[in-house]
């Protein structure tokens, strides 16, 4: 959605329950929204990137990820947090952005 688009409508009706129910209940609620919301992001393409030649500036974020030898720290947060913001800045000016998902040596998922 560029940044100038209003809302779609799918985002103007998600509402939150202001009572906190008892038991499951409120997990359900929260998941529901999840599954909404995420086939709302799979319907509009949300992080989907096309790298055809449209005019727009492209950008790109690599992250540095940590080793699967060691202890996650609030560093690796912390480092993260900041390429994620920087390509959301970037993609709600209009660029083309690409912070592609990868998996380690391992096996593992990891952003790089």
């Amino acid at each position: 959605m560029a940044p100038s688009e209003a809302p779609t409508s799918e985002m103007t009706d998600l509402t939150v329950n202001p009572i906190a129910p008892k038991g499951t209940a409120k997990r359900d609620a929260l998941r529901a929204n999840e599954i909404a919301v995420q086939s709302m992001w799979e319907k509009e393409n949300v992080f989907e990137s096309d790298a055809a030649d449209d005019g727009k500036e492209k950008f790109i974020v690599t992250f540095p990820f940590p080793y699967s030898n060691g202890h996650l720290h609030i560093g690796h947060a912390f480092s993260l947090t900041k390429s994620v913001f920087r390509a959301q800045f970037e993609r709600h000016m209009g660029k083309n952005v690409l912070f592609p998902f990868a998996f380690h040596c391992t096996g593992m998922p990891i952003q790089a």
